[in-house]
């Protein structure tokens, strides 16, 4: 009887120690090789986060926070592969060229991806957060087909109603009709970008999506029966196209400087743009202009793109609202350019720019468990300063880290701004303001403002030197990056202290006074 006893005892002992540890065993992906090597980035979009002394009744609200900075991270690696697409990707892709890929990727800077799923992990011994979303390529692929046909079959039926109305004399319905297909057209780009990005085939005759896209863009010419010939009158028509897509009162908006073509820079054109811009949609009724734009969001960010034609200039813009990232509204306008002088449409140093642009491209390492924002006082993106103007940088990230500041001057020259910046325990989440302020002066042209972020372990040394108060580096861009991106340390057997690492780049185009 005594030895039943002590076997059922064993057996309850061991029935206790199983549930132990079924509660305390760590679930596979929260270790790096494993989360690689079960989601593949050739077959999966992943975005990871974790978050350090996170109290249990805490649990809730921070794994909504992670889950959103995840899905940002996961939609941003996605942007970067956009950014890195060669005309020899596109060459495999039927209908598109790479001028078509060019002007529709850039068109906008978010991207909407659909089919995120999510999972999460609490460590309650160490206090610490996991959060993992992902999404199979092919499940996208699936659901942007899906959201493409009704696209596409939205944009026939509702351009054969408008080329009615105009047969039938209803001009103004018919421009109405017109102008409501635009934001139609800039989602069925992006579609199609992410797809040919992402490598996978989606079904759309592009060839007849160019011809319709062609077809409203003549029409609404035809209708408008006049030619744009100062930046006054392109601001106005910008103005009146939005007004006439949205039914809102005094949204306050974000605006950005438009930049030209797919490089993110700005020119005199994009400031003088701008500065009419901001009246003219004031005065529609619809919007209130936000001058703080990054620092304090707005629901709504308007951005456009300059593309340079044969004989005109076209002017495509972007109205998003900031927390779907749907396209809820846009315009396409014409400016001769005749009327302008090429120094003021294109960007003052734009060869060589856009050669620099190139370098930072290449060899990227893909953000991983931190997020960060880097700012200026006026915003991260088209970014744009007059000789005189002050520029105050900020930055965010959720987790204590290590940040460098890195900045290139118009004239080639790289100054390191901030080195091994610490982000303390009690500064997470929070912008906090960097220490210098600069003026922006000579050389002027396109510049660039490089952070790299890591946890637990500083920066290599960049070789500088001391020149007038400032460490200018030695090291060229392939050097500064291979040794920012170098993460051969940051893997270790213990998942927890796998190292994050962030890197963001703000392009800022410098002008002298007006």
């Amino acid at each position: 009887m005594q030895t039943i006893k002590n076997y059922s005892l064993l057996l309850l002992l061991l029935f206790f120690s199983f549930l132990v540890f079924a509660k305390d065993q760590k679930p596979t992906w929260i270790n790096y090789a494993e989360r690689n090597a079960t989601y593949p980035r050739d077959k999966f979009l992943v975005g990871w986060q974790v978050k350090e002394n996170v109290p249990k009744e805490g649990v809730q609200e921070a794994r909504k926070e992670l889950t959103q900075l995840a899905k940002v991270e996961l939609a941003e690696g996605v942007y970067v592969k956009i950014e890195s697409v060669s005309k020899m990707d596109i060459g495999n892709a039927s209908g598109a060229s790479f001028e078509n890929f060019k002007q529709n990727s850039t068109s906008f800077s978010k991207v909407n991806i659909n089919g995120v799923q999510q999972k999460h992990y609490y460590d309650e011994k160490n206090l610490t957060l996991y959060v993992l979303v992902y999404a199979n390529i092919a499940e996208v692929i699936k659901v942007n087909q899906t959201k493409l046909t009704a696209l596409t079959s939205k944009l026939s039926s509702s351009l054969n109603q408008a080329k009615n109305n105009n047969a039938t004399g209803n001009t103004m319905l018919a421009k109405k009709e017109l102008n409501r297909l635009l934001p139609i057209i800039r989602e069925i780009e992006e579609i199609y970008t992410v797809s040919i990005t992402l490598g996978q085939a989606i079904s759309i005759d592009y060839e007849d999506f160019l011809a319709k896209e062609t077809e409203v863009s003549t029409l609404l010419n035809t209708l408008n029966n006049r030619n744009i010939n100062t930046v006054s009158e392109l601001s106005a028509d910008i103005s009146m196209t939005l007004s006439d897509q949205l039914q809102l009162s005094q949204q306050p908006v974000n605006l950005e400087c438009f930049t030209f073509e797919d490089t993110k820079m700005g020119s005199r054109f994009s400031r003088e743009l701008f500065q009419r811009l901001s009246l003219d949609l004031g005065k529609e009724n619809k919007f209130v202009v936000k001058n703080t734009r990054g620092i304090s969001p707005s629901k709504y960010t308007i951005t456009g793109t300059v593309w340079e034609k044969k004989d005109h200039l076209s002017i495509i813009s972007i109205l998003r609202e900031n927390e779907s990232g749907s396209v809820i509204g846009s315009s396409e306008s014409q400016i001769l350019k005749s009327t302008l002088s090429e120094s003021d449409y294109k960007p003052q140093n734009l060869s060589q720019a856009v050669s620099t642009q190139q370098q930072f491209l290449s060899n990227t390492v893909e953000n991983s468990g931190l997020s960060m924002d880097v700012l200026t006082n006026k915003g991260n993106t088209s970014t744009l300063f007059t000789q005189g103007e002050r520029m105050s940088l900020y930055v965010k990230a959720n987790r204590p880290c290590f940040v460098r500041f890195i900045y290139h001057m118009a004239d080639g020259t790289k100054i390191l701004l901030q080195d091994n910046y610490k982000i303390s325990p009690d500064q997470v989440n929070k912008m906090i303001k960097v220490s210098q302020e600069f003026e922006c002066s000579a050389p002027f042209g396109v510049e660039t403002l490089q952070a790299f972020a890591r946890t637990d372990i500083p920066f290599e040394p960049l070789n500088v030197v001391q020149y007038d108060r400032m460490s200018i580096i030695q090291d060229d861009l392939q050097t500064i990056n291979a040794k920012n991106r170098n993460l051969s340390q940051t893997q270790s057997e213990d998942s927890q202290k796998e190292i994050a690492f962030s890197e963001k780049r703000v392009v800022i185009t410098t002008l002298p006074a007006q």
